[in-house]
């Protein structure tokens, strides 16, 4: 099975995993992708404007 293409939020959340520490700015990046499930399908807005994260959600209100 071919693996999803990596993201900036897919290797954030690659970093934090392995232990390393993470900026502001790439630990929420990391949080949506794994909230996300990985962005599965690329670029996807999560529809959860409730969410304290969504206004730095990297693909807010993008159409695909």
């Amino acid at each position: 099975m071919r693996s999803p293409p990596k993201t900036p939020g897919s290797r954030a959340l690659d970093r934090h995993l392995s232990g390393s520490k993470l900026t502001r700015s790439r630990a929420i990046l990391a949080k949506c992708c794994d909230c996300m499930g990985q962005y599965v399908d690329g670029k996807r807005d999560c529809s959860m404007p409730k969410c304290p994260l969504y206004p730095f959600m990297p693909y807010r209100n993008i159409e695909s």
